[in-house]
């Protein structure tokens, strides 16, 4: 989950009345992509955001007319009349984005409550587990037994958490199963096929949205010096779940780095050799020597990361490979290593070679598919 699905559970726990706005289907250039969300509070507050400009104005309009009806739609965003100079949104596409109102302390006969998606959800990202989520957007048929705005949850078994019709159950499994392999978000229309439901073509019988959400990357950021400061409040605002990891218990502190989600001191080779490092783990190493570099690169190295980048010069960085090549460390696992660490942008200090970091962080999140961690994407 990322920041925003957070904010909507502590949203549910408060019983505020909210509106979510989620870009369901895109054509041509549009600003942000399927599956980005913001969400509208009674207040006229956002979070998140559908792409900005006069697009995310007419979506806000349509949220606050949801949020005083109750009735849920799809709201079309035809960005082709923005394309002038002044526009902050020169893209010329047109979105679909499904406004719906969530009621925490509504049971419909169908799908899961509201508030039990949100708990869910908030369960499945504490214990670091995906899940498919799904919502009806539209019913052209008028199919009463599936509203618009029913919700289930599909866990990675194919367990279906949400009731629904008999027919429709597999085949909400199935294209749950779907979107978890290959990370991507999309809609769907169906209609019913005698027993069960079959693909129809768009427009036609119901339309259900699937997302699939993987925990939220992990920024482990082993070394607390000045570096960590700044890289760990980048890494919170780019929806990483970030871990600060020192022997130094007067720098991995609570107080020096309240955004992180952990703070750990303890030797750091030990620590990172004990903890379970994932296809959605990053890793940064930028500790006060490279002696306590190498010791966790080579806990680390042969691990499932997504990205494992690591501070000092050429000179000290060819050294630590030498070391390694010594000890028979396959080359392949070293090549992988992004050392020195960061994009080369002439940084220098402290501020600007977290920025430089963070950027490479984003590079490998978005072009490598490791969209094992899709929060989501960041929304």
């Amino acid at each position: 989950m990322t920041s925003y699905h957070r904010r909507l559970a502590d949203l549910a726990r408060a019983g505020e009345p909210v509106v979510t706005a989620t870009v369901i289907a895109a054509r041509g250039s549009t600003p942000r992509e399927v599956g980005a969300s913001m969400i509208v509070r009674k207040d006229g507050s956002i979070v998140g955001s559908v792409g900005g400009g006069c697009g995310e104005a007419q979506v806000f309009w349509e949220a606050v007319r949801v949020l005083e009806e109750g009735r849920p739609r799809i709201c079309e965003v035809d960005l082709s009349g923005e394309m002038n100079d002044l526009s902050p949104t020169n893209c010329g596409g047109v979105m679909e984005v499904f406004v719906d109102r969530w009621r925490w302390d509504h049971r419909g006969t169908a799908g899961l409550p509201d508030l039990d998606v949100v708990r869910r959800l908030r369960e499945a990202d504490a214990a670091r587990r995906p899940v498919a989520w799904l919502v009806t957007v539209a019913d052209p048929g008028g199919d009463a037994a599936v509203p618009v705005g029913t919700k289930w949850l599909v866990e990675p078994d194919g367990a279906l958490q949400g009731a629904a019709p008999a027919g429709l159950a597999p085949v909400l499994r199935g294209l749950a199963a779907a979107a978890l392999a290959s990370g991507e978000s999309r809609l769907t229309w169906l209609r019913p096929a005698g027993a069960t439901w079959e693909r129809g073509e768009e427009g036609e019988g119901l339309g259900v949205f699937v997302e699939a959400l993987a925990p939220a990357p992990e920024l482990v950021i082993v070394g607390a010096g000045h570096i960590a400061l700044p890289l760990a409040q980048l890494g919170t605002l780019l929806d990483f779940e970030v871990t600060v990891l020192d022997d130094r218990s007067a720098f991995a502190s609570r107080e020096r780095f309240p955004e992180a989600e952990t703070v750990l001191v303890g030797p750091v080779e030990v620590v990172l050799a004990a903890r379970p490092i994932g296809p959605s783990t990053y890793l940064v190493l930028v500790t006060r020597g490279h002696q306590h570099d190498e010791a966790a690169l080579r806990a680390v190295i042969a691990s499932d990361a997504a990205y494992i980048g690591m501070i000092g010069s050429r000179r000290r960085v060819k050294e630590v490979f030498r070391h390694l090549e010594a000890a028979g460390v396959p080359a392949d696992l070293i090549s992988r290593v992004h050392a020195p660490i960061g994009l080369r942008i002439g940084a220098e200090t402290p501020s600007e070679i977290a920025v430089a970091i963070a950027a490479e962080l984003v590079q490998v999140r978005r072009t490598t598919g490791a969209a094992a961690a899709r929060s989501g994407a960041a929304r």
